[in-house]
């Protein structure tokens, strides 16, 4: 639970501050918020997070049959709600009727008191607290997720990640009327041996941070000296499903140091964890050594 360890503010009040590799901070992203405490996306999940201290909350969004983007992961509402149905072909006050349930879900986790949020609700949430990775669950909605930063506001706290083939060196998120005022993740996967050729021909899109997965962690190390040229910070998922060998969060409670660890001595400087407790305080245990 988050009292397990001290809670913290933001320790930076800009995102590119905060993701620059001057900060020499190892970040903590908090996948769907902290579930381990609350509902997945909810909004007592995102509170958590901050209190926790972690950096970042990675939520997803999509839009409702009637346009209200909501904060849910699955096209249905399933597994982590009392709903049943796709939330597209729904309306936001069916969305809103159903109650979410504890964790991650399933049909035999409890009921709770929370209901799905709105973006909008949990941007304000997180505001000034924790920094928001959006992840738009249908990139024809993007759009929606723009204008509804925009209108509150939030253009300085979150980040939006888009998939980028580095070879095609054509990029169209650069023509987009939100690039260079909403921070960007480029997310890619790594080319054997070829990190830092990819890292230069991203270039033009003056990534702060970049979203990667590996299949040899060597590639990762081998990339160091272009990332530092660049100012790129490397974002990791250790998800059980994130695919990066088994450098996941399942080995990480084994062994820390073998994943985490590893990670943090290749140049990784942000890690998306379903554990973030224990991470926590292994980067709290790690930084007192």
């Amino acid at each position: 639970m988050p009292s397990q360890t001290a809670a913290a503010p933001m320790p930076r009040t800009d995102i590119y501050d905060l993701l620059s590799r001057s900060n020499p901070d190892i970040l903590t992203i908090a996948h769907r918020g902290l579930w381990s405490a609350a509902p997945e996306n909810s909004l007592a999940a995102i509170r958590a997070a901050a209190e926790l201290g972690v950096e970042f909350v990675e939520i997803d969004t999509q839009a409702t049959a009637d346009g209200h983007l909501v904060v849910i992961h699955d096209k249905t509402l399933d597994r982590t709600t009392s709903g049943r149905g796709v939330v597209g072909a729904s309306t936001f006050a069916t969305v809103r009727d159903a109650r979410l349930r504890a964790g991650a879900g399933g049909e035999t986790a409890p009921l709770t008191d929370e209901r799905v949020p709105t973006l909008e609700e949990a941007l304000e949430e997180a505001r000034g607290r924790v920094f928001v990775n959006i992840d738009t669950k249908f990139p024809h909605e993007l759009p929606l997720v723009i204008a509804a930063v925009r209108r509150l506001g939030a253009e300085e706290h979150v980040i939006i990640k888009s998939d980028v083939d580095p070879e095609s060196r054509s990029f169209p998120v650069l023509g987009a009327d939100w690039f260079g005022s909403i921070a960007h993740m480029p997310m890619f996967p790594v080319r054997s041996g070829k990190f830092a050729e990819d890292l230069r021909l991203i270039e033009p899109l003056r990534a702060p941070t970049v979203e990667v997965k590996f299949a040899d962690i060597a590639d990762l190390a081998a990339g160091r000296e272009e990332l530092e040229r660049q100012n790129i910070r490397v974002w990791i998922n250790t998800l059980d499903v994130s695919h990066n060998l088994d450098f996941n969060d399942s080995r990480a409670l084994k062994d820390p140091d073998g994943v985490w660890g590893a990670l943090v001595a290749a140049g990784v400087g942000a890690i998306q964890t379903d554990a973030n407790v224990e991470f926590k305080q292994w980067l709290a245990g790690r930084s007192g050594r």
